[in-house]
């Protein structure tokens, strides 16, 4: 039962890192660059670039956009980083399990949330996938530990 926790656990960090560096390469890095995150309109994209936001003017509304999706993709790579590292040996995972595959469901059920009131079809499926995952871990964890 621990082995297919683990190797659950372990499946469930895929989704995560591979949506997080689909994310990366969908991130325009210039007005000029139409990528699958680039608002649409061309002449918004350059207004973006013009317009400061509030907080300080130091910053445009456009490099501002472009760092949450970059530090977004951090995020869920870190995520599915940390996942793979503690399901990295039957060892690592037996002793780090009780915390961190709770902290997954708790992750995944998170991102499900956000996909589902933000975003779109493909990072709801990637992330309620790694939630099933994390939670079946989760209850043969329990049963088997």
């Amino acid at each position: 039962m621990l082995e297919l926790s683990r190797y659950l656990f372990l499946v469930g960090a895929v989704p995560f890192v591979l949506l997080g560096l689909a994310h990366v390469c969908a991130t325009p890095r210039t007005p000029a660059e139409s990528k699958p995150f680039s608002p649409r309109d061309r002449a918004f994209r350059e207004a973006m670039a013009e317009e400061t936001i509030l907080l300080t003017p130091r910053t445009t509304l456009w490099l501002a956009w472009i760092g949450f999706n970059l530090s977004h993709s951090l995020g869920a790579m870190v995520f599915g980083a940390v996942v793979l590292l503690i399901g990295r040996s039957p060892a690592s995972f037996q002793s780090e399990a009780r915390v961190f595959v709770p902290l997954a469901v708790v992750v995944s059920g998170l991102y499900l949330v956000l996909g589902l009131r933000y975003w779109f079809r493909t990072p709801i499926v990637g992330s309620a996938l790694s939630g099933v995952c994390f939670v079946t871990s989760w209850i043969l964890f329990a049963i088997g530990g």
